[in-house]
């Protein structure tokens, strides 16, 4: 399946872009996880919020998505003045195809270009915790619910 990732912040990117990007996170994580939440914050419009789009190169179908942005104040993340990686989903269609490495690579590189010595944070469903760990993330404090699905902070320090 080729692919194209692009990356940009909210504010550049087309509008129908804009609708895909909703749409793939709507379709995952409300529709297919079933958690019901308020899908569209403050933080995907925040200038320094860059989202990864992962795009088939031929049929212009959105794949897979992540944001990357500064993590918040060093009293309310671990990750100090690093990167947080969030929203990150894959379309079915492309589970299992080796396109959600190479985004979760892309996230990272970003995270570490935009806070270089400084390191990443995530916020992992329970379930993924040993995929994230493949990258160097680190499981740390407690695990918490979010909206009805367990989540576990991660930490990868700086590289």
């Amino acid at each position: 399946m080729p692919h194209v990732i692009s990356a940009a912040p909210l504010g550049q990117l087309a509008a129908l872009d804009v609708h895909q990007l909703y749409k793939l996170r709507v379709d995952v994580f409300v529709h297919e996880q079933r958690c019901p939440y308020a899908e569209i914050d403050a933080t995907d419009a925040d200038s320094q919020t860059i989202h990864l789009l992962a795009w088939d190169a031929d049929s212009h179908e959105l794949l897979g998505t992540a944001r990357v942005f500064p993590a918040a104040p060093a009293d309310a993340t671990p990750a100090g003045n690093g990167a947080q990686i969030g929203r990150f989903a894959l379309a079915p269609a492309a589970r299992g195809t080796g396109l959600g490495r190479e985004l979760l690579q892309a996230a990272i590189d970003l995270g570490e270009r935009m806070r270089p010595g400084q390191p990443l944070y995530l916020e992992a469903q329970a379930g993924l915790v040993d995929y994230y760990a493949s990258y160097g993330f680190t499981p740390i404090g407690q695990p918490f619910d979010d909206k009805g699905v367990p989540h576990q902070p991660m930490l990868r320090p700086a590289s």
